[in-house]
C-alpha cells in the first residue's frame, strides 16, 4: 500500500491497517479497559438511581469513585502499550513483537497526566457541545503525542499536544468520524444483543417473557453497558488513527513524508 501524505482518509485508511497488525495488542487493550469501563457504568447507574439524593450516598459513590481511579490506571497502562504496538507497527510495516511491552516510564506518567486532564476537562464540558469536541480531541493526541515525551514533565506533554493541534482540520475530522462510528457500533451491538435474545427465545426452555425487560431500553443497567461496549469497539480504531496521524504530522513538518511517497511511487511503478 502506498503511503499518502496527511489527509484525513489516508490516515484513516493506515489506521485501518495498523489495527489489522496489531489484532493480538487489541485484546489487551480491551482486557485492561473492561473494569474501568464496567465500574464507569456502574457510577453512572448509582448517580441517576440516587438522583436529588447523592449527598446521602457518599460513601458508596466515593467507593465506586476510589475504584475508578485505580482502574483508569490499567486502563492507560492498555492503552499506552497499544499505542506503542502502533508505532511500532506502522515503523515496520510488520505485526510488533514483546518490544510493545515497554513502554517508557516517562512517557506513561505524561500520559497519565494528559489523560487525566482530558478526563476531567471532558466531564466539565459534558454539557457543551463544542468543548467536548475540543476535550476528545485533545484526548487523541494525547494518546498520539505519548512516545514523544522522554522526560517527565508537568508543562511539556501540553506543549507537544498543542503543537500537533496546529494541524487542527485532521483531528477534528476524526472526532466527528469516530463519534459517528461509535453510535454504527452502538446500534450494532444493540442489535446482536436482539439477534441473540430471539435464538434463545425460539431455543426455549428460557425466561423469555423477563427478557424485554432485562435486554430493553428500558433497562438503564442494559444501556449502560452496551454504550461501554461500543466505546471498547471503536477505541482501538481510535488510538491508532491518532497515532497515525502524530506520526504523519511529524513527517510532513521534516518533509519525509513526500520523500517515502515518492519512494514508494517509484518502486510500485
Amino acid at each position: 500500500m502506498i503511503r499518502a501524505p496527511l489527509s484525513t482518509t489516508s490516515v484513516l485508511d493506515e489506521a485501518a491497517d495498523t489495527v489489522r497488525l496489531t489484532a493480538p495488542w487489541t485484546a489487551v487493550l480491551i482486557l485492561t479497559a473492561l473494569p474501568y469501563r464496567f465500574l464507569q457504568a456502574m457510577f453512572f447507574d448509582q448517580l441517576l438511581e440516587v438522583g436529588s439524593s447523592a449527598s446521602q450516598y457518599g460513601n458508596l459513590l466515593g467507593a465506586t469513585a476510589n475504584l475508578i481511579v485505580a482502574s483508569l490506571l490499567l486502563a492507560l497502562w492498555g492503552r499506552a502499550v497499544y499505542a506503542r504496538a502502533c508505532r511500532l507497527a506502522i515503523a515496520r510495516g510488520d505485526a510488533p513483537g514483546r518490544a510493545a511491552w515497554r513502554v517508557p516510564p516517562a512517557a506513561y506518567a505524561s500520559y497519565v497526566l494528559t489523560a487525566s486532564a482530558m478526563i476531567f476537562a471532558g466531564y466539565l464540558a459534558l454539557y457543551t457541545i463544542v468543548g467536548f469536541i475540543v476535550t476528545v480531541m485533545f484526548a487523541g493526541l494525547a494518546i498520539g503525542t505519548m512516545e514523544l515525551n522522554e522526560r517527565v514533565g508537568v508543562f511539556a506533554p501540553f506543549r507537544v499536544m498543542a503543537r500537533y493541534a496546529k494541524s487542527i482540520a485532521v483531528p477534528l475530522a476524526l472526532v466527528f468520524i469516530f463519534f459517528i462510528a461509535l453510535l454504527v457500533a452502538l446500534v450494532n451491538l444493540w442489535a446482536a444483543f436482539n439477534l441473540v435474545k430471539a435464538l434463545m427465545t425460539a431455543i426455549g426452555g428460557f425466561d423469555a417473557p423477563r427478557w424485554p425487560l432485562l435486554f430493553g431500553p428500558g433497562n438503564r443497567r442494559f444501556t449502560l453497558i452496551v454504550i461501554a461496549g461500543a466505546i471498547l469497539l471503536v477505541e482501538p480504531f481510535w488510538i491508532a488513527a491518532y497515532v497515525v496521524f502524530v506520526r504523519k504530522a511529524g513527517a510532513q513538518e521534516s518533509g519525509d513524508d513526500l520523500r517515502a511517497w515518492f519512494a514508494e511511487l517509484r518502486r510500485a511503478s
